[in-house]
Parts: C-alpha cells; sequence; structure tokens
C-alpha cells in the first residue's frame, strides 16, 4: 500500500471517528437535556395573588392564524390580563379581524396599528415596543400570532416566575410544521436546539447563555426597561433570542422550561419559508464572525452528509475488495447513520410527534440544511438580502436593516 493511501485511509477513517464520536455526544445530551429539562408544571402552595399580565400580539398578515391564536388567550384562567394586538403593517384582514375582538372585548383588549415605522427598526422589533409603549401590566407577555396556547399556560407560567423569584421564563412549544421537506428537516435543526440552547445550559447560573423562544416569554416590565427593552435589539431579526441574551448576561434570573403540552408554534408555512429560516439562523453567525460561519458550514457537511455518501461507496468498495480496513469504513459511516436515525426518532417521539417515517428524512434534512447555509454563505456580502414574512431586509456586518 503506497504511502498516500494509507495517508487518505488514516485520514478518511479519523474523520468518521470524530464524527460518530460528535453524534454519540450529540444523542446522549439531547436524551439528558429531554429527561431533565424542566417541564412548565403546576406548583403548589403559591400565593394566589398574581399580577397583571400584558400580553402582547405582534402580527403581520396573519388572518389564516390569528384567530385561533386570540380565541387561545382569551381562554386563559388568569384573572388579570390584558391583550396588546400589535398590527404591523398587515396588508390582508389581520387588523380587520383585530378589531372585532375589541369591539367584543373591549375592556380586555386593546389594538394598535403601527404606522409610521421607524426605518431602523426590525418590523416585529418595532410592534413589540409599540405594545409595550401601551401597557401597563407589571408582566409582560410577548407570543407570535401562529402559536396556540393552553388555558393554563399563562397560570402556570406565573407561577413558576413568583415560585421561583425570576425576571423571566420562556417556555418551549411543540413546533408544528404542514410541508413534507419541513418535517424531514425540523428533528435535525431540533436535535441542535436542545444541545445549543438546552434549558439545562439556560438555566444554570454558571452559564451566560440565554434565550428566549418567541412564541413565548414573560418578563417582569422593571428587568424589560432595565435591559434596553426591544430598542436594544431593534436591528436583530432573532430578537427573541437577542434579548434573552441580554437578560442573562445581565445577570437577571431566568428560566427555560419545556412546554410542548402548553404552547404548540408554527415553525414554517411551507418549504420557501423553511429555507428562509434556516437563512435566518447565518446572521448572527456572519454578525459575529464570517470565519466562524464558513467553518460550521464545513462542520455540517461532515456531520450531516459525508457519512451519507461514504456509506455506499465503502460498500461497493467492500464486494470489490471485502479487507478489514473497508469493513471498517463501512461499519464507521453505517454507524453514524443509525444514530442519526435513532436522533431523529427520539425527536420526532418525544418532542415534535410527527410519523415516526420521516426518522429516515435526515438525508434529505441535512441535504437542505448544509445547501442552503453554504449558498447564504457564498451570497453573504455587504448588502446580502434576506427575505422574512413578507419584508426584505439588508444584511451588513454591524446590523440588518429593512429595505
Amino acid at each position: 500500500m503506497e504511502i498516500a493511501q494509507v495517508i487518505f485511509i488514516s485520514l478518511l477513517i479519523s474523520i468518521l471517528g470524530g464524527i460518530c464520536f460528535t453524534w454519540i455526544y450529540l444523542l446522549l445530551f439531547m436524551i439528558k437535556s429531554i429527561i431533565q429539562s424542566p417541564k412548565l408544571e403546576f406548583i403548589e402552595n403559591v400565593e394566589k395573588k398574581f399580577p397583571k399580565v400584558s400580553i402582547i400580539l405582534p402580527a403581520r398578515n396573519e388572518e389564516k392564524h390569528i384567530r385561533y391564536c386570540i380565541n387561545s388567550l382569551l381562554r386563559q384562567d388568569y384573572s388579570d390580563f390584558e391583550l396588546i394586538l400589535v398590527n404591523d403593517e398587515s396588508t390582508d384582514k389581520t387588523l380587520e379581524i383585530m378589531k372585532e375582538f375589541e369591539n367584543s372585548y373591549p375592556s380586555k383588549i386593546k389594538v394598535v396599528n403601527v404606522t409610521g415605522r421607524d426605518k431602523n427598526w426590525i418590523g416585529k422589533n418595532w410592534a413589540c415596543y409599540q405594545g409595550y409603549l401601551r401597557s401597563n401590566g407589571i408582566l409582560l407577555l410577548f407570543t407570535d400570532a401562529d402559536s396556540f396556547h393552553s388555558e393554563k399556560t399563562m397560570s402556570l407560567a406565573v407561577q413558576n416566575i413568583i415560585y421561583n423569584k425570576l425576571d423571566a421564563i420562556t417556555v418551549m412549544p411543540m413546533l408544528l410544521c404542514n410541508d413534507f421537506l419541513t418535517k424531514a428537516t425540523l428533528p435535525i435543526l431540533t436535535t441542535f436546539m436542545h444541545t445549543r440552547f438546552s434549558p439545562l445550559k439556560v438555566n444554570s447560573a454558571k452559564s451566560k447563555l440565554g434565550y428566549f423562544f418567541g412564541s413565548y416569554f414573560i418578563i417582569s416590565r422593571d428587568t424589560y426597561e432595565k435591559v434596553g427593552s426591544h430598542a436594544s435589539v431593534k436591528h436583530e431579526i432573532i430578537e427573541d433570542g437577542a434579548l434573552g441574551k441580554k437578560v442573562k448576561e445581565a445577570n437577571f434570573k431566568m428560566k427555560m422550561v419545556r412546554g410542548e403540552s402548553y404552547v404548540q408554534a408554527i415553525w414554517a408555512r411551507n418549504s420557501i419559508e423553511l429555507l428562509n429560516a434556516i437563512d435566518r439562523l447565518v446572521i448572527p453567525l456572519f454578525k459575529e464572525k464570517r470565519l466562524k460561519a464558513s467553518l460550521l458550514s464545513i462542520a455540517l457537511f461532515f456531520l450531516l452528509l459525508f457519512p451519507v455518501l461514504v456509506f455506499p461507496l465503502s460498500l461497493i468498495l467492500n464486494i470489490n475488495n471485502p479487507t478489514l480496513i473497508n469493513f471498517g469504513i463501512s461499519f464507521l459511516s453505517g454507524l453514524i447513520l443509525v444514530i442519526l436515525f435513532t436522533t431523529n426518532l427520539i425527536q420526532i417521539q418525544k418532542t415534535l410527534f410527527l410519523n415516526k417515517i420521516y426518522s429516515i428524512g435526515f438525508v434529505i434534512g441535512g441535504t437542505i440544511i448544509v445547501t442552503r447555509f453554504i449558498n447564504r454563505l457564498i451570497k453573504l456580502n455587504a448588502k446580502s438580502i434576506i427575505n422574512w414574512r413578507d419584508r426584505i431586509y439588508t444584511l451588513s456586518n454591524d446590523q440588518t436593516s429593512p429595505l
């Protein structure tokens, strides 16, 4: 065997070994996170007098979902709350639906029609801020118009805030999706979410990691104002994560809990929105360091696609030249695929509640994630364009700005 061939095989086995150990770590940590992460549950012996909550619900072109969302919020068993509906320059019937509810519940609902938006702000951030300005609750609940809530959600969340003396709480929702490509891709993305933004990390006093799920987080008015409100993250297209980070870095006490039984949120409405959602993940990386984003793209290729390419080739080599080395390559690459399948299956059964058939979708999902990541990185420049929720933004090194 030639030296070049020995080096190539050694490198190949080392890469596969590294990928295998990485996926074993991701699988074990994901299982640990799912098992040990606190859930949104009833807490006994908590004082019955709860503070007023202002629910701030921004919406842009949400006529298909907002009625269901508002009804679920109105059914909350929490007694003292107001609902502030913020129309974010919708062009459909969103504002009309909001006003219908305001007319039916004038003492409970306020409608804010955002016009003349400050062009230095991302649209949703501006809408959330305008809702805050019209609120008077001690606690502020921010949620999305395509989310749906169990009637006990707010009571349980506030119980947690009072009992644990929290400044903020965020609830991990059950993510909903409708199309095949999103269902094939979401289990992988959720795995990375359970490792990168695990409640075990967010809730740890030793960690500076903070994160909010935009579909549901409650923050005290005092804390919200001290971290600078949405004005401090006005350029962030992933504003919920950025705001959660500020809360944790300012040493306020926050908690992340699993709440799939209480909050549901649509992650992507269709395949196009899936691609746009992946684009959003590139933005914070690019703003921090382009090199970091490039290295992550390479890592994703090796984690998600490399074993898929190597395994069938190694089988062919084993048929033509059955050697111990070729068998080892087949075994390692095959083991990685088994771990990928297992990881997807656990996510589908424990957090996403999809049909088990999507467990084998990691090949499709991995391809979508890697190709989209690389595609966006290739196109990233001083004036890159991001399309999100009927708005187009330009991305520069220091900020995201609407066109």
